[in-house]
């Protein structure tokens, strides 16, 4: 996976340098709390790091020796890997499509159920807990501790 590991790589580090570029523009602090810029940044700071240390990994591991060939291609992606991620791209393109009209938590919930349900199979527990408290951790983290003006639907949230 040392090709496919650098390819995301590469992608990731360019929408985290994206979200540093927009998050520069809001506000990064008062005297005494963090502003709304400050969480994007620092998280983008941090996915930067991240990143580079995944594709650092992946070149190293491309140059060491490979064992004799097993009959399979580590760098070849799975078709149903792939099918995975255009599930997940296609989500992603509903979220977007659905926050201006039912407001960010909701939308959020909505992907990430689709997300742990239909991509990565989870148990409806699993998935209706985790996007829950997902959805709840966005929303007082950045809309009431950080007051990060988020679209918010009909129910008000």
């Amino acid at each position: 996976m040392t090709r496919a590991d650098v390819i995301a790589g590469l992608l990731l580090g360019l929408g985290f340098s994206a979200v540093i570029w927009e998050a520069s523009s809001f506000q990064y602090g008062t005297e005494f709390a963090p502003g709304p810029g400050f969480a994007p940044i620092w998280l983008s700071v941090i996915g930067l790091i991240l990143t580079a240390l995944m594709v650092g990994v992946a070149l190293t591991s491309a140059r060491k020796p490979q064992p004799a060939d097993e009959g399979e291609n580590p760098d070849a992606l799975e078709p149903h890997g792939l099918l995975r991620v255009a599930l997940a791209l296609v989500g992603l393109v509903g979220f977007l499509i659905l926050v201006p009209w039912v407001g960010l938590a909701i939308a959020l919930f909505f992907f990430l159920l689709f997300l742990t349900l239909g991509v990565q199979r989870l148990s409806y527990t699993a998935a209706i807990g985790t996007s829950a408290a997902t959805v709840c951790f966005v929303y007082l983290v950045f809309v009431l501790f950080l007051d990060v003006p988020v679209p918010s639907g009909p129910l008000g949230f």
